[in-house]
């Protein structure tokens, strides 16, 4: 029996977490995974707060993340960057509410490819600026790819790109020759980008290339965020990194005050995954993967259609088989499964849902079999 098979529906309610709040319907939405997180970071967990590590955060710890995170994407994906390229914040999205807030003039354009992180769709208006949604294709593989000919359009008139890659919803890992495309594209409008590699812990280190470590003139329009938060299952604990070299370390610099302060014990729980989580999450990853799998069997043969993931523990499933305007409602009310509506992750996407496999493997099954059940 794997470690990550012992949480039951029932141990999941009890825990009283926001993604199983929901008493009647299995919790396969918010983000976040069943599994809690690695047995190190529990112990230097314990062992903080039991000696009331409760303060603000010090110099000296904000120092041992810094070099973790750098040593970290150093060993996973070959990128070499230095200690002082990272800068703490409490969250990925800080990085861009900052660019948004101080890098744009007011009224500028966001490209953002489809279906993208909902964030993603909704930050910039606040901000006073455009969205431009870019909805993505579907090759003959039924994989995801980006449209660069509506990337390269709406770039002309437009000032900053979105990339997140591992890409949530489709769970996608772009390759060198897509994101040199990205790049190609910013580098000849002028964009800046803002590229969000939260979920590259769970893609295989082999498979995930940093997008700024292709090209340096791909460093100097662009401020990469990423964190442990997804792959050890930290998100309430605040902690993220901001990476900025080339050109875009003195950009970003005056910018960087706006970022909001990350918690002393999130910083504390990066620290400790990038230091000494490797084992733990290739377990992790390995357990993910075969849910994948498992996924992919029991669809085979139903009407529900999804692009296998090859990154992120997320699910991108095509149910337009339900006939009905809304599937995550329609999956809530009849199969007892909570989900995200695709409407909210973009126009022209409301018969998708997004599917969240980070729970024990009978969870996910059953879920899965409820939902094929009610698709016929």
């Amino acid at each position: 029996m794997s470690q990550f098979d012992g949480s039951s529906e029932e141990t999941m309610r009890s825990r009283r977490l926001l993604k199983w709040e929901d008493e009647a319907a299995s919790g396969h939405w918010v983000a976040e995974m069943d599994f809690g997180t690695a047995p190190a970071i529990e112990e230097a967990l314990h062992k903080a707060l039991s000696d009331g590590f409760l303060g603000y955060m010090p110099r000296w710890l904000d120092e041992r993340t810094r070099v973790a995170t750098a040593s970290m994407v150093q060993r996973r994906f070959g990128w070499k960057i230095e200690p002082d390229t990272v800068q703490l914040a409490s969250s990925v999205l800080d990085g861009l509410r900052a660019m948004l807030g101080h890098m744009l003039k007011p009224g500028s354009t966001v490209i953002v490819p489809t279906p993208a992180y909902m964030p993603f769709l909704f930050l910039p208006s606040m901000y006073g600026h455009k969205v431009v949604q870019v909805p993505s294709l579907i090759d003959e593989d039924g994989v995801w790819r980006l449209d660069y000919e509506g990337i390269e359009a709406a770039a002309a008139d437009a000032d900053l790109f979105v990339l997140c890659n591992p890409w949530n919803p489709t769970g996608r890992v772009l390759t060198e020759h897509e994101l040199r495309r990205v790049g190609d594209i910013a580098v000849r409008h002028d964009l800046l980008v803002f590229n969000d590699e939260i979920h590259a812990p769970l893609a295989d280190p082999s498979a995930h290339t940093p997008y700024v470590s292709l090209d340096p003139e791909f460093a100097n329009h662009t401020v990469t965020a990423i964190a442990a938060s997804k792959g050890f299952n930290l998100a309430g604990l605040h902690c993220a990194q901001m990476i900025t070299t080339g050109e875009m370390t003195k950009r970003f610099e005056p910018v960087s005050r706006w970022l909001n302060h990350a918690a002393p014990l999130g910083a504390l729980g990066a620290s400790v995954a990038f230091e000494s989580g490797d084992e733990w999450l290739a377990d992790l990853n390995e357990y993910l993967r075969g849910n994948v799998d498992l996924i992919d069997s029991l669809l085979a043969d139903s009407a529900l259609n999804w692009s296998k993931p090859e990154g992120t523990y997320l699910g991108w499933i095509d149910a337009a088989a339900l006939g009905v305007e809304d599937p995550a409602e329609e999956f809530l009310k009849k199969a007892d499964v909570r989900m995200n509506a695709g409407a909210t992750l973009g126009k022209g996407y409301e018969k998708f849902v997004r599917f969240n496999f980070a729970s024990s493997r009978d969870v996910v099954q059953r879920s899965i079999e409820r939902m094929i059940n009610l698709a016929g």
